[in-house]
Parts: structure tokens; C-alpha cells; sequence
């Protein structure tokens, strides 16, 4: 079995994202997108013009956005590609603007409808790469699919997803939500730790692979959010997992110590249409990054890319459960 992943695109400034037909030509059986699909921001709109947007020009803007990166063609190919199954998570850009928390975001008059907006809107994506056809995706913001969350009574975040990924049971990849509920000490909340927790302690010895959207040890990582960092430590016990993360904008293989045994393989493949370092001054060399794993019955390869070519590879053995072998 064979699972790409990367993160980071924007048709904004990198229009032609060949990432895509590197990703197809390799047949995987999934790709999981890590976050900032799109960037909602970068270049041309600020933060604080974002977040003085009323909930209907936000919704115009964020169908533009999407509109964009679902146009592109590349994209729309592997979409379609038949016997490739794409799941997708979001981080900051694509969920609203540059380190949004929505933990602060739900606690304000002036910004939950964006919360609310932005999370139907990618319900529809995800429908729409379940389906394997992005013209499914809504041709309208004012679509009412893309109105469920903000109109319903009670609203319900994405949460975690489950996907089992071998039929023993083996290995499950966990698609996780970094941004509706962070809000320090806490990236994921209770809720979502609760739906984790039921998978993990179902399956204590599988390969669990965790999708995030930040990374472990960078960044505004988990090691900044004391409470979910200890939780997945503790979770884990003397197990080793695996780890996909984006966000940086760079490529990297990691190993954390998370108990006496426990252990966490980190997989960073960030940067598939996007620039290595970008603010509002300064604008990096565009970057072209994705990871491929290989899931095999007594092994997991992990490898990193560059513009196609492989930079880094590990090779890691398995337990009788699934779990890796990590020293």
C-alpha cells in the first residue's frame, strides 16, 4: 500500500503545480493533504481585512479561493485518477487566515460565522474528493450546502476521522482538526481527543498515523499545547506511531522520545506549489515537496521528496500489531 501526503499550495503564486502529476504517475493508493490547500491570505489579502469581512463577503472570498485550487488542472487529473482515494485536513490559510485559532474565533461575535462558513465549505471539498469529481463541489456561494453549519442550531466541528487502512486492522490513519476548537493548551479539545482515544485503545498495537496539519517540534507545533502534546504521549505509552505533518514550507524525517519505549516517526513533507520562506517581504525559492509511504506487512518505508527526486528515506520494521520498531 502506498500513501502520499504533502501541504502548502497556491495557485496565487505558484499557478502551474506539477506536484500533482508527480503524486499521480506514482500510483498511490492514498494521498492526504495536510492543510493550506489554498491560501486564503497570501498574497493580496491581510489579516485584518479578512477578519473585518462580513460572513457573506468571507463566504464569496473563500469560494474564490477554492474555486482556484479545484481549477487547477493537475489537481483536477489526480482527483479523478481511477484507484486513488485523497483526504484532506486543513491548516491556518485554508481554514481562515494566518495562525487562526478557533478556539477564539467561536468566542466572538465578529468571527464564529467564519468558523462555521469555512467548515461547510470543507465538508463540501472533502465530499467532493470522496466523490472523485470536483465539479461536485458547489458552483455558488450561496449554495446552501455551503450554509449547513451556519444555519444549524448546534454547530458540530469536523472532529477526528478513522480510516482503516489495512483489513486486519493493522494500521489506521487518523485525520485530525488543529484549528476549529485550538486554543491553548489545546490544538484538537476534548471531544476530538475522546473520539482518538476510543481508536487507539481499540486497536493498542496497530500502526496509527496521525494527520496534522502543524508539526510535532516546529513551528506553532504541538510543543507548544501542553495538553495535547502530554495526552498523545500518554495515549501512546510504550508504542511507536507515525506522525504527517505540513506547515513549514520544508521537507523532514523525525524521531520523538515520548516515554521510556514510546516513540513518534514525524514525516514533514510541506510545500507543493509554494515558496520555501515567504512574508511580506521576502519570497523564497519555489519548492516542490511530497512523502510517499509504503506500507508493507513487516515494514513502513518512509521517503521525502524534492522536485520528484528522493532526499530522505528511512525503513522501519514491524511488530506482530502492526506498530513500527523504533530503537
Amino acid at each position: 500500500m502506498k500513501i502520499a501526503f504533502t501541504s502548502c499550495a497556491s495557485t496565487n503564486l505558484v499557478p502551474q503545480q506539477p506536484i500533482w502529476d508527480d503524486i499521480r504517475a506514482s500510483q498511490p493508493d492514498h494521498v492526504v493533504l495536510l492543510g493550506d490547500n489554498f491560501y486564503n491570505d497570501v498574497p493580496d489579502v491581510g489579516m485584518s481585512e479578512l477578519q473585518a469581512m462580513g460572513d457573506w463577503e468571507f463566504a464569496e472570498h473563500l469560494f474564490v479561493r477554492y474555486q482556484q485550487q479545484l481549477n487547477e488542472p493537475r489537481f483536477r487529473k489526480l482527483v479523478a485518477a481511477p484507484g486513488i482515494r485523497l483526504h484532506a485536513i486543513w491548516d491556518d490559510h485554508d481554514f481562515a487566515w494566518n495562525d487562526a485559532a478557533g478556539g477564539a474565533m467561536l468566542a466572538s461575535h465578529a468571527q464564529v460565522g467564519k468558523v462555521k462558513l469555512s467548515t461547510s465549505f470543507m465538508r463540501a471539498f472533502r465530499q467532493a474528493l470522496d466523490n472523485k469529481d470536483l465539479g461536485s463541489f458547489p458552483n455558488s456561494p450561496d449554495a446552501p450546502q455551503l450554509w449547513l453549519d451556519y444555519m444549524a442550531p448546534n454547530f458540530v466541528p469536523l472532529g477526528a476521522q478513522s480510516i482503516a487502512l489495512e483489513d486486519d486492522g493493522r494500521s489506521w490513519l487518523h485525520l485530525t482538526d488543529g484549528r476549529t476548537l485550538r486554543k491553548k493548551p489545546e490544538i484538537l479539545g476534548a471531544a476530538q481527543r475522546t473520539q482518538l482515544q476510543q481508536a487507539f485503545s481499540a486497536h493498542p498495537d496497530a500502526l496509527h498515523i496521525i494527520a496534522s496539519g502543524v508539526t510535532f517540534s516546529q513551528g506553532d507545533g504541538w510543543h507548544k499545547y501542553a495538553t495535547d502534546r502530554n495526552w498523545l504521549a500518554q495515549t501512546a505509552g510504550d508504542h511507536a506511531w507515525l506522525m504527517l505533518s505540513g506547515d513549514i514550507h520544508s521537507n523532514g524525517l523525525l524521531e520523538h522520545k515520548l516515554s521510556t519505549k514510546g516513540r513518534l516517526v514525524e514525516a514533514t513533507a510541506s510545500g507543493a506549489a509554494i515558496h520555501a520562506y515567504l512574508n511580506g517581504l521576502i519570497k523564497g525559492p519555489e519548492v516542490r515537496n511530497h512523502g510517499m509511504l509504503e506500507i508493507e506487512s513487516n515494514h513502513v518505508l518512509v521517503r521525502l521528496l524534492s522536485f520528484n527526486k528522493v532526499v530522505t528515506e528511512a525503513r522501519y520494521d514491524r511488530a506482530p500489531g502492526g506498530e513500527l520498531r523504533v530503537a
